[in-house]
């Protein structure tokens, strides 16, 4: 089971891949299918997923003699974050997507190979880890105690910075900050205006001949990091989580959110980048650009001139993007399960408002 977006997408590519590997290990013993669903688990009011409270309606409807979820939402327990839940008295696990970094499908595969050892008991491949792996290893186990006789969970904990940082470059992919530039329509009218207006300002020219490369890109940052903090802040996409490890989470689910944003907001920079030094060498002549500046000029000036309306261009979009609907943009800057999750914490929020109760 997928989780829509990359999980579901890196689900359908690593498909065959496992059923190889498994007859392969499995010395054909068994034959083996590998089902991909997109089906998605609610969310309990902490924004986890819980899958052993499902797995016996999915196997009584599927069929299914194991079941691995592999999700985009970051899952914690006795407040680590972790990267994989084992369950072998249910047959079941889930894997956080995210916690694999870009996750490549060769590398995913690899994790979900090592669930399934552990999940149907075949011998795993033991290779001790190097001194180098263990010294770059991200990972902690943690053994739940026995409870009714059965084992309890296994966690596979986040640990450390570089773990962290792993989780947020997951989370960051699994927003897919690419989606979100067709989204910031008024934002993109806004900028080209803006931008389009610095390409046919002599001034403009002018200070562009005049500035050093250093100061063009500082401008460039400024821009670039202004748009993205507007982006944040009047769309409500900055996030205070409650209950355990909030602080923690505050600044994963924020550093993700920042990250995503900037990333989207240098990509529409870069577009219009392109547009407007398409457009300046199209209208603008080379004698009439080197009268105004009173030099010879170069495609060095007509690089300057777009660089510096393009950053222009981008604070003005800064303001055009206040005309973008909010629950678009939050719709688009986070994974679909991310949305869901952050829509179920803003409604828990509305209810406990005395304000709101009282509507």
């Amino acid at each position: 089971m997928a989780d829509p977006g990359i999980a579901q997408a890196l689900a359908g590519k690593i498909r065959k891949r496992l059923e190889r590997l498994l007859h392969r290990e499995d010395h054909h013993a068994h034959q083996w299918v590998v089902e991909v669903d997109p089906l998605t688990l609610p969310l309990d009011d902490s924004g986890q997923v819980l899958l052993n409270e499902h797995v016996a309606m999915l196997r009584e409807k599927f069929g299914w003699d194991y079941i691995i979820y592999l999700t985009d939402i970051p899952q914690y327990r006795h407040e680590q974050p972790v990267s994989r839940i084992i369950s072998r008295a249910y047959g079941a696990a889930t894997l956080v997507v995210p916690s694999l970094g870009f996750a490549l499908p060769r590398n995913v595969s690899t994790v979900v190979m090592e669930v399934l050892r552990e999940l149907s008991g075949m011998e795993p491949q033991l290779t001790p880890p190097s001194r180098l792996a263990r010294t770059l290893s991200v990972r902690g186990s943690i053994q739940e105690p026995q409870t009714d006789g059965q084992s309890g969970d296994r966690y596979e904990s986040i640990r450390g910075l570089r773990g962290r940082i792993f989780l947020v470059s997951g989370m960051v992919r699994s927003n897919r900050p690419w989606r979100l530039v067709p989204r910031l329509s008024s934002a993109l009218a806004g900028a080209a205006a803006t931008g389009a207006f610095g390409v046919f300002y002599t001034s403009i020219w002018s200070m562009a001949d005049y500035l050093s490369s250093l100061r063009l890109a500082f401008i460039t940052l400024v821009s670039i990091l202004v748009l993205s903090l507007w982006l944040l802040f009047h769309n409500r996409l900055w996030e205070n989580p409650h209950g355990q490890r909030r602080k923690e989470r505050a600044v994963l689910y924020n550093v993700a959110t920042v990250l995503t944003l900037i990333i989207a907001a240098a990509a529409m920079y870069c577009l219009l980048f392109l547009a407007l030094l398409l457009g300046s060498l199209v209208v603008i002549d080379h004698e009439f650009l080197a009268f105004q500046l009173d030099h010879p000029v170069s495609p060095s000036e007509y690089v300057n001139l777009a660089w510096l309306a393009a950053s222009l261009g981008t604070l003005g979009g800064a303001i055009g993007s206040s005309f973008d609907e909010v629950a678009s943009v939050q719709q688009a800057t986070f994974s679909q399960r991310e949305y869901e999750r952050r829509y179920l914490r803003l409604q828990s929020e509305e209810s406990d408002d005395p304000e709101t109760k009282n509507l």
